[in-house]
């Protein structure tokens, strides 16, 4: 049977790609070392708002944001040194429901207010608000209590109850640091967001979400002066069109760049590819509202994919298959003993001779290579799941409105649909749990439920609320275990995040989306 699959993946491959490529230069120098001062960024999308207390964020306000706005404490996306001071110059633990926070002194807005204990209250206050505020960040802090200002530079964040991992929470991205005044000021919420004020290495300029995000350097950044005098996101949405642009010189750096076009941008001496395996996982979700699909089928569909297999004929072995939703990352967090996903079609048909199934089309709502190689994927897995005897059909949806389309019950309507859970700060807390939560679409849109959920929503609890790592190390483990067994999507392989640049430049990307072009990671 693999040779088939391996067959039907070639023919995916050999599929026609009917791009034409331009070719050139075009970079337009300026000053007297011939350095760039504007540099120009190609990404699919621009956010629709640069509101970090949006009820939803997306990929794309990731993508830019943190050229805008920071955060109290980062993690380092860059390398492995885990969470890094920021705006926050040190912390400590005043008990296991009080974190102490003391601010770098001298940090400067866009409008030049100095940073204050003042505007980190007033930004949780923002952001956790129940009416206005970010459903998301809501979602990822549902202990947060408040912030009680304690000086000028010193504030202490107070949880409901003990919370492990205070300090991870304000590295998301949902909890950048906003200016007081300036939202106060403005007329209201929405014109705030098309120009707001933080205190990154850029300010805003302008933003069309349609067209492009202008930023301009904010020379008084605490981490040193950006070294472009501009930064402009444009709104691309063609991957051809990207590197084209890239080839000729119109864009310095270009992001999502499509595994089987990376040859096409290696072929050219003045390029260089960066990125890799990202701190995102993909899956599949299996909507349990349907009858069959009972968890011999849905075990039955994980061991009929050969992971392995789409990774060196996809991928070109650019990524990696994960044990179980966790990294080694996580250091003493990280449960060795959770296996290596198996790929097992004789297992696989035993195990769909034993379900509910009786041969019904499963429709599998996918967008157009929304993620990487999205649709390919989906084509390879569809043979390897017919092999088992399991049909399932292929339905490219537009948007994300269209994937997620209701019957007149309010439930979903597909089979199958597609997501990427995001390790956002290198804790179980920060992925499985997070993503799993009872609050979020497994359970609540999804329907996984059963005596071994309630169990696992216990021990989520308790690994977001003790401070002993032993105890902590078990809860995760057992979750893992009750995810292999009952499992409520299917964990794929880390999703890849390439971007490519022009070599004059040096420039990172993150294990992250966020594309970031302060002094710290930005050079000419």
């Amino acid at each position: 049977m693999k040779k088939v699959t391996t067959l039907v993946l070639v023919i995916i491959l050999l599929l026609p790609i009917c791009t034409v490529f331009a070719t050139g230069g075009g970079e337009k120098k300026s000053g007297s070392q011939g350095k760039l001062s504007t540099i120009n960024v190609a990404i699919p999308a621009l956010p629709d708002t640069l509101n970090s207390a949006a009820p939803i964020l997306t990929i794309s306000m990731y993508r830019v944001s943190y050229n805008i706005f920071n955060n109290l404490i980062e993690y380092d996306f860059k390398g492995d040194k885990g969470l890094m001071p920021a705006l926050a110059e040190s912390w400590k633990y005043i008990d296991g429901k009080t974190l102490e926070v003391n601010l770098r002194k001298g940090v400067k807005f866009h409008n030049g207010d100095e940073l204050t204990s003042e505007d980190v209250a007033f930004t949780f206050e923002k952001i956790l608000d129940p009416v206005i505020g970010s459903k998301s960040a809501a979602g990822q802090w549902t202990l947060f209590d408040r912030v009680e200002i304690i000086n000028k530079y010193t504030v202490r964040f107070h949880t409901k109850q003990t919370d492990p991992v205070m300090l991870n929470r304000l590295s998301l991205p949902a909890f950048q640091i906003v200016n007081k005044r300036a939202l106060k000021e403005a007329k209201n919420i929405e014109d705030w967001a098309f120009e707001p004020v933080g205190t990154g290495p850029y300010k805003v300029k302008s933003f069309n979400p349609a067209d492009q995000l202008v930023l301009e350097a904010h020379n008084e950044y605490w981490g040193g002066k950006p070294y472009a005098d501009t930064l402009i996101f444009r709104a691309v949405p063609e991957v051809s069109a990207r590197i084209a642009g890239l080839i000729a010189g119109d864009y310095q750096v270009i992001s999502d760049v499509a595994t089987d076009l990376i040859k096409t941008v290696e072929a050219d001496k003045n390029l260089s590819i960066e990125g890799g395996p990202s701190a995102s996982y993909l899956a599949v979700y299996f909507n349990l509202h349907k009858p069959y699909f009972d968890v011999n089928l849905r075990q039955a569909m994980s061991l009929a994919v050969d992971r392995d297999l789409i990774i060196k004929t996809l991928f070109s072995g650019r990524t990696r298959v994960v044990n179980g939703l966790q990294e080694p990352g996580y250091g003493p967090m990280f449960v060795k003993e959770i296996p290596y996903p198996k790929y097992d079609l004789n297992k696989a048909k035993e195990l769909v001779k034993k379900s509910k199934y009786n041969g019904e089309v499963i429709p599998y709502y996918i967008l157009n290579d929304y993620y990487p190689n999205e649709v390919s994927v989906a084509q390879a897995m569809v043979e390897m799941w017919r092999a088992a005897g399991v049909n399932v059909q292929i339905e490219v949806k537009e948007n994300w409105g269209q994937v997620n389309i209701e019957d007149s019950n309010k439930i979903r309507i597909l089979g199958m649909r597609n997501t990427s859970h995001t390790d956002q700060y290198g804790d179980p807390s920060g992925c499985l749990w997070r993503t799993y939560t009872p609050k979020y679409d497994a359970q609540l849109l999804h329907n996984w439920q059963g005596a071994d959920v309630d169990e696992f929503n216990k021990l989520g609890e308790i690994l977001d609320s003790t401070a002993d790592q032993k105890v902590r190390y078990n809860s995760a483990k057992r979750m893992l275990e009750i995810f292999d067994a009952n499992p409520p999507a299917m964990i794929l392989y880390q999703n890849v995040v390439f971007s490519a640049k022009r070599k004059n430049i040096d420039w990172n990307a993150y294990r992250q989306v966020y594309m970031y072009f302060g002094p710290e990671n930005f050079k000419q």
